[in-house]
This record gives C-alpha cells, sequence and structure tokens, in this order.
C-alpha cells in the first residue's frame, strides 16, 4: 500500500523500523541474545508513540513475554534521524523518544543536510543540553566501545 502511494523511503522506513523493533521484542532476541548492541533508525520509527499501548495490550497478545515491551525498547539504542527541525513532526517525535527509552542515541548526518542544520536541529529539539552533548560527543564511542 505504501508503494501505490509514492511514500517508499519517507513513510516506510519509518514503518520498517518499527516492525523490527516489534520483531525483536515478540521473538525475545535481546533476551536470547543479551551481550548484542541493537541500534534502530530513525527514532525507532512510530515505536515511541506506541509504548504505552503495547505494554498494555501485550500481555494479551505475547503472554509469554519476560517484560513490558517499553522495558525491552530501552535496552535498544536510536540514532536521532528525525528530519527537519522544531517546527516539523520530528521534534515531538526527539522528545517522545527521550522520554520513553533510556539508552543513549547515536547522532546521524543526512546526505541531503549540512553539519550546520544537523546540530541546529537537535540543539533546537528541546533535548536538556546534557543529552545534546552526550549524542554529538559521547555515545557512538560508548556504543562502539571505543575509549571516550
Amino acid at each position: 500500500m505504501i508503494n501505490d502511494y509514492g511514500f517508499t523511503v519517507s513513510v516506510g522506513a519509518s514503518l520498517e523500523d518499527a516492525a523490527i523493533v516489534l520483531h525483536l521484542i515478540a521473538r525475545r532476541i535481546p533476551e536470547r541474545f543479551p551481550n548484542i548492541k541493537y541500534v534502530v533508525p530513525h527514532l525507532g520509527g512510530i515505536i515511541p508513540m506506541l509504548l504505552e499501548r503495547l505494554d498494555n495490550q501485550a500481555p494479551r497478545q505475547h503472554p509469554n513475554l519476560p517484560e513490558r515491551p517499553s522495558v525491552d525498547a530501552r535496552r535498544f539504542y536510536y540514532d536521532i534521524v528525525g528530519h527537519g527541525s522544531q517546527a516539523d513532526s520530528s521534534a515531538p517525535g526527539r522528545r517522545s523518544a527521550r522520554s520513553s527509552r533510556g539508552r543513549q542515541r547515536l547522532s546521524v548526518l543526512l546526505a541531503f543536510e549540512t553539519y550546520r542544520q544537523n546540530f541546529f536541529y537537535l540543539r533546537e529539539s528541546m533535548l536538556p543540553p546534557e543529552d545534546v552533548d552526550r549524542i554529538l560527543h559521547h555515545n557512538a564511542q560508548i556504543v562502539l566501545g571505543l575509549p571516550h
């Protein structure tokens, strides 16, 4: 259906990102492979907006899950690709992602945005300055196990 309307990358990518998070949770992959660091693109797609709903409904749909989906989702790492400034829907997505996840987020530059635009969007996203500093200067090293 997304292909029929020409929204393959603009919408399809976020839906695919959310689908992989749901797959990982439903198949209990983080529990089975706890030493793998999972990095999910695009702020996890629509996952941040669905976590409460998933927590409420998952026990009936997936009674064998050892914990709520939101707990598993906090084990993943997320990049901050949200396409745009505070004036668009990305800023609420960034704030939602921050409030619903405990793991680090990674800064990723988009090919069509300059360094300046990317850093401006991040600083204007209403994240606390210490989060912005971690995203820009520390998180990639932590996730990749490099000295920082």
